[in-house]
């Protein structure tokens, strides 16, 4: 595999970590904001919560499924007889 092809993994590999972080870092501050809620009696406890998961969780999840489809196809392109596609499709 040439190193060019070996780049384009590990710059997937890296989105892909990054995205995950991000949704680390997502997901404590809706711990956070339930932690704040609760506080404020049940009925914005409800509000917050049931507004879960919001838009931004949404984009995160789908650039996560996204770039794998797109590592593997990336994959498949770059190592045709490993991944049993004829290279010349």
């Amino acid at each position: 595999m040439s190193d060019e092809a070996l780049a384009r993994i590990d710059q997937l590999l890296q989105m892909q970590q990054e995205h995950h972080r991000e949704l680390a870092d997502l997901i404590e501050q809706y711990r956070q904001m339930t932690f704040a809620a609760e506080e404020a009696g049940p009925d914005e406890l409800y509000r917050v919560v049931s507004g879960m998961p919001g838009g931004r969780y949404q984009v995160l999840t789908t650039h996560l499924r996204e770039t794998w489809l797109v590592l593997q196809a990336d994959l498949a392109r770059l190592m045709p007889e490993q991944s049993g596609i004829d290279a010349a499709d």
